[in-house]
């Protein structure tokens, strides 16, 4: 019963981030429309670009931006700059169109049930590691490339235990832990004998690797970028840094056209994959026996209430905002005491040995002593690294919490649910006796 609302914590967690990846699949699919023109239309600066553009090889004044900064800020997003004051601007329309074709495709993805995801997982994947391969190889090429370990500034890993907290939290979301994704999964899995502990190192490997380089490959496109203007870049920090990166590096290699379509197309896959993954998550907790013959009808109702969000906040001029600030609280920060609240319940609350147990009767083989040992430690060390993101109190930092403590809330309540209904039984058979 306790686990309950670590399961509510989750789903409100998921639903987060399916909002702001499918903000994501929306981006991706604005750019790769846009890499089937005649030239890619970051190659130059927009004559109507607000504010000014600067060429490569010339200087970068402050306030300029790069051609690739500029073409997705003015006629991607269609950004303010101005910030929230005066509310999130008007709709931008051509956005607004890929972001409900995003919510199409999701919903007839995730209509088709987990049966057939396995497919989708093999092709999204296999493209993945190609394009991160030979992304790899072009990034080693590029003039400047090396720039990123120069002058990188190692000394902010010893300042405090702030990017150790982000670090942690983008784990979390890199494999995926946190939003009930595994939980589902692993529900669908069909009994039998598995190699728990070198699938368990192999998928961490593996994740691990494609994170390391794909910051090669943003590292070595921001590296240039630097050789090119001989000083900052002016890229703002947040989700767009990405896009912008990924689409200054195509703009720079041979073929700039195909790979700048083959690199679009595959972050909208995943995108797209991970976004329909989640919304079938979240209807697997809810579609019971009451309501799994109007399941279709249900899926319809979350794609058009997700879709009709996203329209109002992240394709506005002001969506970058909203999706930053997604990112940065309610996406992220919830992650690591949901992660914390989990190990504490399978390590004392419910037992390692009858957890092992479980595991046993479902793969065949009990968790090595490392996985024991990190269940066992890992509850204060997240618990203690999450205290530390308890700062200075802006307004943006109280709207960041009340979100966290929106996704946590159900935890509390439940716990506290099951204490009093615990108590309240235990008396009532003592006044039996």
């Amino acid at each position: 019963m306790m686990c309950s609302g670590i399961g509510f914590a989750m789903l409100v967690s998921c639903l987060f981030t399916a909002l702001a990846v499918g903000a994501v699949a929306a981006w991706s699919l604005a750019l790769l429309v846009h890499s089937f023109h005649s030239f890619l239309p970051w190659l130059h600066c927009a004559a109507s670009a607000r504010p000014a553009c600067a060429a490569r090889h010339r200087p970068l004044s402050a306030g300029s931006e790069t051609p690739a900064h500029s073409f997705f800020f003015n006629f991607v997003l269609n950004l303010k700059r101005e910030g929230l004051d005066g509310g999130l601007g008007n709709i931008a329309w051509e956005l607004t169109w890929y972001y409900v074709i995003c919510w199409v495709l999701i919903y007839f993805i995730a209509v088709k049930r987990i049966y057939s995801y396995s497919k989708l997982v093999l092709f999204k994947d296999v493209l993945a590691y190609f394009v991160l391969i030979c992304s790899a190889f072009g990034a080693a090429r590029l003039g400047g490339a090396g720039r990123m370990f120069q002058e990188c500034d190692w000394t902010v890993l010893l300042d405090g235990l702030e990017i150790w907290r982000k670090a942690i939290e983008y784990s979390l979301i890199q494999m995926s832990v946190s939003h009930g994704t595994l939980v589902m999964l692993g529900s669908y899995s069909p009994k039998g004998q598995h190699k728990l502990g070198t699938t368990a190192m192999l998928a961490f490997a593996v994740s691990k690797l494609s994170c390391m380089t794909t910051a090669l490959v943003l590292g070595a496109a921001h590296g240039a970028l630097i050789k090119d203007y001989d000083s900052e870049t002016n890229i703002w920090n947040g989700t767009s840094s990405a896009m912008i990166l990924w689409s200054d590096y195509v703009a720079r290699i041979p073929g700039s056209q195909f790979w700048s379509g083959l690199v679009f197309f595959t972050l909208f896959v995943l995108s797209l994959s991970s976004t329909a993954l989640l919304v079938q998550t979240m209807m697997s907790a809810f579609t019971g026996k009451s309501i799994r013959k109007i399941s279709w009808a249900f899926l319809v109702l979350i794609c058009v209430l997700f879709c009709f969000l996203g329209i109002i906040t992240l394709c506005t001029q002001g969506g970058l905002y909203i999706m930053n600030f997604l990112m940065d609280w309610p996406v992220t920060m919830p992650r690591v005491p949901i992660a914390a609240m989990v190990a504490i319940i399978v390590t004392y609350v419910y037992g390692q040995t009858t957890f092992c147990e479980d595991v046993f009767f479902a793969v065949g083989e009990y968790p090595g002593v490392f996985l024991r040992v990190c269940w066992a430690l890992s509850p204060g060390l997240l618990l203690g690294i999450f205290a530390t993101g308890i700062g200075s109190w802006s307004f943006e930092v109280v709207a960041g919490w009340m979100m966290v403590v929106l996704t946590l809330i159900p935890i509390g309540v439940v716990i506290i649910f099951y204490l009093f209904f615990k108590c309240r039984i235990r008396n009532m058979v003592q006044n039996e006796k």
